[in-house]
């Protein structure tokens, strides 16, 4: 006779499980014990406990580097465009290096100013354990979040630091400096903002923003997009590709006027040809798509399964706690990994439908459009301000 049970009950155990599961993390925090998957970079796990941090020879000197250079003065792009120019090995590199095994998430190997910027923020490399900074939004949403400072869990002198309170102190003040938000005049996000790439490496433009003084004194502002690649990373990346906001908008605007003829010229074999492209690239896309996230659900899934099985076996006593939390905190991130990839994919199999019924839209969109005019300020430079009107 088969089983029934009530989704009530389900409910009421996954959330009991959850709440043991995070009281048993918060036991552990707040002994200072350290429960990530691996180790900050410049740090090994004790062998010999593996909630305990020990320097790494290998890697502290590069940590100790990169705060000598924020110091200095050294801006976090800067400072990753010297570790690439001399091929310094990133943190996750080396870690699946040490782990004997190539690095299975698609990158492109170098340092940037987001890597700098969070190492440079990690107290971990002044001896204290700060942990609780991230979680999922409940027991039925495992969407992760970043957490209040009021409820992250620190607990100091934990291990041997790599660098100095003072050096600390000193980056923090420079962190804290005013920082030049990259707008346009007005105030508004960028024309483009989002929608520009970079041809060799696929990485987004970046806006930018430069300011010149005439020999007659007037101030005349220049807009631009560079490869974010090479923004983040330095000329080890890519090359800077850099195009002003003038040439990106006559050349959209051309664009437009040539789509807008072919509409009128004769709409239903553009859709066709347009249909006929699309739907050749985006089925098999599609299918593979809808496939990669089936894997990464049922992995989910096991994974789950996994974490409630553990807890069950610390409560019999038939798993120590630190194995026992060491073993759930990897299983969360790797379920971790695998709710956001199957969200990711989930995303883009949305875009792809999405773009399936937009074509008719398009179509209007491209005949409301298709007399809009490029007004430019120029001068001598080709780069000046620029306005566009319909």
């Amino acid at each position: 006779m088969e089983l029934l049970v009530s989704p009530i009950i389900t409910h009421s155990y996954a959330r009991d499980t959850s709440s043991k599961i995070k009281a048993v993390k918060q036991s552990t925090f707040k002994t200072g014990k350290y429960i990530g998957c691996y180790a900050p970079f410049g740090y090994l796990k004790n062998p010999n406990d593996h909630h305990k941090l020990i320097v790494d020879e290998m890697t502290a000197p590069i940590v100790k580097r990169i705060f000598d250079m924020r110091y200095q003065g050294y801006g976090f792009r800067r400072i990753a465009s010297v570790l690439n120019e001399d091929k310094v090995i990133t943190p996750r590199d080396y870690y699946y290096q040490c782990e004997g095994r190539p690095n299975p998430h698609y990158q492109n190997h170098l340092w940037n100013d987001m890597t700098i910027r969070k190492l440079l923020r990690n107290e971990v490399y002044v001896g204290h354990m700060v942990q609780n900074k991230r979680g999922t939004v409940s027991y039925k949403n495992h969407k992760q979040i970043d957490k209040p400072k009021g409820e992250w869990v620190k607990v100091e002198n934990t291990h041997e630091p790599i660098i100095s309170l003072e050096v600390w102190e000193q980056v923090c003040k420079l962190d804290n400096a005013p920082a030049r938000l990259k707008r346009t005049g007005n105030g508004e996000i960028s024309l483009f903002s989002g929608l520009v790439y970079c041809l060799d490496c696929g990485f987004a433009m970046r806006y930018q923003q430069e300011t010149h003084k005439r020999k007659n004194g007037t101030v005349v502002k220049y807009i631009s997009y560079m490869c974010g690649n090479y923004s983040r990373s330095g000329k080890a990346a890519c090359s800077s590709h850099i195009i002003y906001t003038n040439r990106l908008s006559e050349i959209v605007i051309a664009d437009i006027r040539q789509k807008a003829a072919m509409v009128d010229c004769d709409e239903q074999d553009l859709l066709e040809r347009i249909g006929q492209r699309k739907a050749t690239a985006s089925q098999e896309q599609l299918a593979a798509l809808q496939a990669s996230i089936r894997t990464a659900e049922n992995r989910r899934a096991e994974l789950e399964h996994l974490i409630q099985a553990l807890y069950e076996d610390k409560v019999k006593g038939a798993i120590p706690e630190d194995v026992c939390a060491r073993l759930i905190s990897q299983y969360e991130a790797e379920r971790r990994e695998k709710s956001e990839q199957a969200q990711a994919l989930a995303e883009q199999v949305d875009g792809f439908q999405t773009e399936q019924s937009n074509m008719q839209g398009w179509i209007a969109a491209i005949r409301q459009y298709g007399t809009v005019s490029c007004g430019r300020n120029s001068n001598r430079r080709g780069r000046g301000t620029w306005n566009c009107s319909g």
